[in-house]
């Protein structure tokens, strides 16, 4: 019998030890899983933006073809479930609590010392373990070379769109940035890469590819196989990701004649996410995690093409390098389309604590007479937010990840259903 509350606890004790950057621990960890040797194709992702969504993407073409799939992503909305997804559909606690009592009594028996996100981590590869899978999807959680997901073994490996994230860790330089990212690369395996137009951050990424291999993990060095995929910069996400998935699909699929599925409406939870309502059926929220400069850029190109004469705007993110820089294209969106009102609130539950809403108060307030108000949660934000809008309209959360599942809480949905990963076919594919 698996005492569930003892387990949760433990893990909710792993959060104060923070976040570590190294192998040692987790490798060992692993180990002490004593998992089978996997006969499942795997794939690592790494990189600033759209990582998450190539991985999304992948997992619905693999559920679309009836092909057993399980993916790990990070961070969680409001349930650490959603991490581990078997065939795009979250982990019942049940499920989620079986493996984390194999992660406690490993790691216990061995004394090792493991955080929040290598315990999740290595719930993935418990149930990997278990259960009858074709296809792992790792994403990693910060960088590449220290990301505990790379003490798994890899068939195949990709890197998405590079920015200057986590600057104090990775360093400030955007090709150091791709050093450590493109270190998830296998010695003698293919390293499928997002082309970056910076040439040095080009050679820094070859150079990695040159002399892969993990010297801690005991790996021997050998050159990893590139393949440049080169993106139109006018695309959305989802259309770099599935440009992406489709030169990935043939490493992870051997089988010629399983072709990758041509999909449209992709279901990622709080990236490009329409959610109804159940109470206000003349509102809709869209949900959208862009969390940093360049996500939020990128997400700004494609809120223009849908936002209606009538919207309001719900704003909270986390700590920025340059939070000027991360709102200048919502800032001249809202010049352009003025929202109905702008409510400004801090997200809730997070790794780090919320911006302070007043001070970004200081950069929304040029946008006046647009009303601008704050509250203290997104709670508060949401249920504001049902009295702003006349008639049919829409609600844009947009921000930290964080906030969307706070978002997603109060809307009172579905959450089995909201959490799901998939897609539908494109009606112009030919079979």
């Amino acid at each position: 019998m698996v005492d569930r509350v003892r387990l949760r606890s433990w893990l909710e004790s792993t959060k104060e030890r923070g976040m570590a950057l190294g192998l040692e621990q987790t490798a060992k960890a692993l180990a002490s899983l004593g998992c089978r040797t996997p006969d499942y194709r795997t794939l690592h992702v790494a990189g600033s933006n759209g990582k998450g969504t190539l991985c999304a993407v992948l997992s619905a073409a693999l559920s679309h073809e009836d092909i057993p799939n399980l993916m790990f992503s990070s961070p969680h909305l409001i349930d650490v479930e959603e991490r581990v997804r078997l065939n795009g559909v979250p982990l019942s606690s049940e499920q989620f609590d079986m493996a984390l009592s194999r992660v406690h009594a490993a790691t216990e028996a061995q004394n090792i010392s493991i955080t929040f996100f290598e315990a999740t981590f290595l719930v993935a590869m418990a149930v990997a373990d278990a259960h009858s899978i074709d296809v792992l999807i790792l994403e990693t959680g910060l960088g590449g070379r220290l990301d505990a997901t790379r003490v798994a073994k890899a068939d195949v490996c990709a890197v998405t769109s590079l920015s200057r994230d986590h600057t104090e860790i990775l360093g400030k330089e955007l090709a150091l940035i791709a050093r450590e990212k493109a270190a998830i690369a296998r010695p003698g395996a293919p390293l499928i890469v997002r082309r970056p137009s910076q040439e040095d951050v080009v050679r820094a990424i070859m150079d990695e590819a040159t002399h892969a291999g993990s010297m801690v993990l005991g790996e021997q060095q050998d050159t990893a196989l590139v393949t440049w995929v080169d993106i139109d910069p006018t695309l959305s996400y989802l259309e770099e990701a599935k440009q992406m998935a489709a030169t990935v699909w043939p490493h992870l699929v051997m089988d010629s004649m399983r072709r990758m599925p041509d999909l449209t409406d992709l279901h990622w939870p709080a990236r490009m996410h329409y959610v109804a309502v159940p109470s206000h059926e003349e509102i809709t929220f869209l949900l959208e995690g862009a969390h940093n400069a360049s996500g939020m850029k990128r997400a700004c190109q494609e809120l223009r093409e849908v936002l209606p004469a009538q919207w309001v705007l719900i704003f909270g993110c986390s700590p920025q390098s340059d939070l000027k820089e991360m709102l200048a294209p919502l800032l001249e969106i809202c010049r352009g389309l003025p929202p109905r009102a702008i409510l400004l609130t801090e997200p809730q539950g997070g790794r780090y604590r919320g911006v302070d809403r007043g001070l970004l108060q200081r950069f929304f307030a040029p946008l006046e007479p647009v009303p601008i108000t704050l509250y203290q949660t997104p709670k508060e934000a949401v249920e504001a937010s049902y009295g702003l809008l006349q008639g049919e309209g829409l609600v844009l959360s947009i921000g930290s990840l964080y906030m969307q599942g706070n978002v997603i809480e109060t809307l009172g949905v579905d959450r089995s259903e909201v959490m799901k990963i998939g897609a539908k076919q494109s009606k112009n594919t030919t079979q």
